[in-house]
């Protein structure tokens, strides 16, 4: 058996889970882990409780036998000045929780209130870049708490609408933090408009909204040393490629507006992933998981989600070419015993993934494990051999693996 040994980060995170408590299990209920410091590299300025998060663990019924349970991050709003992860969070985690999914509510730092435009203040790429860190903890760690991290689905209100957008649209933010786009199901963006910087920015806009979009993500001086707005607008990096959407809004024309034009370029039909409900901004983000939602927020975005879920296969592996039980190698008549043991056949493996597989490992006899592709040959000796591949999920854990037993022998031949 194979020893392993945690890390110094593992080992204080271990720690730390033991000190906050266990995860949630057979007749615990419901449990809160909070402020986790997922600013690991301290990259950016050491703000523990802007750069932290807190889990949300469902409850294990007795004698349940759950497995990894799919994750909601939730990413709030505040105009990127305000705000915090523990914002009307009582609903939204009876909801999630309910459904079977842990829930992490992510902080992030936060820009000044405007408009001094000190430029040494937070602004973009600051929000977005803690938002990918954040991902890019929960993908390592969140399988320590029950939770799998190939199923992520990112939902966040107003600013936070945007940053989810923008880290779906644009994967390359939490490609930068090791998490493969795959990785992320789906996005629901609640009430934001803000999918393009550009316009938001600019001088077409109305004063109060440039200023705080001058605030937050450059000012046209700023703007011309080192662009930003274009990479902070998802609209620009949207295509079919993304994840699904879900965009929640209100019933105003211009928000309608900018949401069908946001599923437009993900090349999603406006009239299915664009829902408009009678609530004000803040209404939208109160009635989620509300008992007293008379909208259809709470039952589209539910449904959404358990959409995704259900959807999102096992990785799994399909052998479609193996040598047969028994393979034969002629050898001479006259080939002597020091011969034959230096006989060695090709044989050729071929193979496909089925469901989130998105590579493969493979192993001959008692060989480690190690990357392949399809087709796979080996040159083997005679004896009796096992072949083993195995799919990967995007975060790189191992899904379902497939056997092959054979046998190789030495048949002289006739002359």
């Amino acid at each position: 058996m194979t020893r392993r040994f945690l890390t110094l980060p593992a080992l204080l995170l271990a720690l730390a889970f033991l000190i906050s408590g266990p995860a949630a299990s057979a007749g615990q209920p419901a449990q809160k882990i909070a402020d986790i410091n997922y600013n690991e590299d301290e990259l950016g300025p050491n703000m523990t409780t802007l750069n932290s998060l807190d889990l949300y663990l469902p409850e294990v019924p007795d004698n349940a036998r759950v497995g990894l349970r799919p994750l909601i991050v939730w990413v709030h709003g505040g105009g990127l000045v305000t705000g915090d992860k523990s914002n009307r969070m009582p609903d939204k985690v009876r909801l999630f929780n309910d459904l079977g999914y842990i829930v992490a509510s992510v902080n992030y730092r936060l820009s000044p209130d405007c408009c001094d435009f000190d430029p040494a203040r937070v602004r973009a790429p600051d929000h977005i870049s803690d938002l990918a860190e954040a991902v890019g903890w929960l993908s390592r760690n969140i399988g320590n708490y029950g939770g799998d991290p190939d199923r992520i689905v990112l939902i966040g209100h107003s600013a936070g609408a945007h940053l989810v957008s923008l880290a779906g649209a644009s994967p390359a933010w939490i490609e930068g933090r090791k998490v493969s786009r795959k990785q992320i199901i789906g996005v629901v963006s609640l009430d934001t408009d803000n999918f393009d910087i550009r316009k938001e920015a600019s001088n077409d806009t109305p004063l109060n909204r440039r200023l705080s979009a001058w605030n937050a993500f450059g000012t046209p001086g700023e703007e011309l040393v080192e662009p930003r707005w274009e990479r902070m607008s998802p609209v620009v990096h949207a295509d079919p490629t993304d994840p699904d959407f879900l965009l929640v809004t209100s019933l105003n024309p211009v928000r309608l507006s900018a949401n069908q034009e946001m599923a437009t370029a993900l090349g999603q039909d406006p009239a299915t992933s664009v829902l408009g409900v009678p609530l004000d901004h803040e209404g939208i983000n109160t009635s989620l998981g509300s008992p007293g939602d008379t909208t259809e927020e709470t039952t589209r975005v539910s449904q959404f989600i358990q959409g995704l879920i259900a959807s999102a296969r096992p990785a799994g592996v399909k052998v479609i070419r193996r040598p047969s039980k028994r393979v034969v190698v002629k050898v001479s008549r006259r080939a002597g015993k020091q011969t034959i043991r230096k006989v060695r056949r090709k044989v050729t493996f071929a193979f496909k993934g089925t469901g989130r597989a998105s590579g493969f490992q493979c192993r001959i006899d008692r060989q480690k494990y190690s990357a392949c592709r399809s087709p796979r040959n080996s040159r083997l000796k005679p004896g009796s051999h096992t072949f083993r591949v195995r799919a990967l999920y995007p975060s790189g854990r191992p899904g379902n693996e497939r056997k092959v037993t054979f046998r190789i022998v030495t048949k002289r031949a006739n002359r």
